[in-house]
């Protein structure tokens, strides 16, 4: 479940939620055909959550799939792909069960919604997916690259029974125990299985509780990129960056104070994060009337290290 990553110039494409016009004008200011060809022989990497929240999901992944099959793209396996292949209902992915997502305010969302024939062909494209991609100068993982979780599924083929196998055994080591308990189990169902820590990242105790996907949370996301000093470039999505820090879009704890909105990460500024929090740009713009959003789709240009943004 860890595969090469491409050789030569490419664009790794941030977290895209079902946004097919977004994803198209981004490829156009990247120089690409509408078949995905470009002009330079660059080709397109897929960061994972190309699914959930935006207009039309079922098109994006029949695109991402097409531009495999010819070779022109790589994608990897996110959280929201694996939350389907496991069948676990989140806010956003009620399009997959054939149902609206709606508004605060209770009107549905305009969104393709997914019949019985879509979702078996979704599911055998999710679980066929990689969890990271690697090459001498570069990584391309969802959310985490924790090089023990790395080592750990690398001759692995098959995401659901790796992860319902570290699920059992953490279970069986830690049965449920009285609320005092809950939060320790919490995270060693997160931590401890690397199917989890690759596609929605290291968790610890949080200070105060919060409020995420209409849940109360005592777990945070950990800033792993801080301490990572590796000379490889690792590139991922998952968490929520915004490029105006003033606007934010996810009630989590934000993770980026202190650090350009549009900057490489880390000790050695070779991480980066492209998550833009594309994945409320349609319910944004609907709840602004329009107006200019703070989502944005992006792109991280390789070797060229250039961030692109719609």
């Amino acid at each position: 479940m860890i595969q090469p990553l491409f050789e030569g110039p490419v664009d790794v494409v941030g977290d895209v939620h079902g946004d097919w016009e977004g994803l198209g004008r981004l490829l156009q200011r990247l120089g690409y055909e509408s078949d995905g060809a470009h002009a330079h022989g660059r080709r397109l990497v897929f960061v994972g959550d190309l699914v959930d929240r935006g207009p039309d999901s079922v098109t994006v992944c029949r695109f991402v799939r097409e531009l495999m099959q010819r070779g022109r793209a790589q994608a990897i396996l996110g959280n929201h792909e694996l939350n389907l292949i496991l069948g676990k209902r989140r806010p956003g992915n009620e399009w997959f069960y054939g149902e609206a997502q709606l508004y605060r305010d209770g009107r549905p969302l305009r969104q393709r919604l997914a019949g019985a024939a879509e979702r078996r062909e979704l599911l055998a494209f999710f679980r066929g997916l990689p969890l990271a991609l690697e090459r001498e100068d570069a990584r391309v993982v969802h959310a985490c690259w924790h090089p023990e979780s790395v080592e750990s599924v690398r001759a692995e083929d098959d995401v659901l029974a790796v992860h319902e196998r570290r699920l059992r055994e953490i279970r069986r080591s830690r049965p449920p125990q009285e609320p005092a308990g809950a939060l320790e189990r919490e995270l060693a169902l997160q931590n401890q299985n690397p199917v989890q820590v690759l596609t929605s990242g290291l968790e610890r105790a949080a200070d105060a509780a919060f409020e995420a996907d209409g849940r109360s949370r005592l777990a945070e996301r950990v800033r792993w990129w801080e301490q990572y000093e590796d000379a490889a470039v690792v590139v991922f999505g998952h968490y929520w960056r915004s490029r105006d820090p003033q606007r934010r879009l996810s009630r989590r704890p934000y993770l980026f104070d202190g650090s350009s909105p549009c900057g490489a990460l880390g000790p050695r500024g070779t991480a980066w994060c492209i998550d833009y929090s594309n994945g409320h740009r349609l319910a944004e713009s609907v709840e602004r009337g329009g107006a200019e959003t703070v989502a944005a789709l992006a792109a991280l240009r390789l070797p060229e290290r250039e961030l692109v943004l719609v």
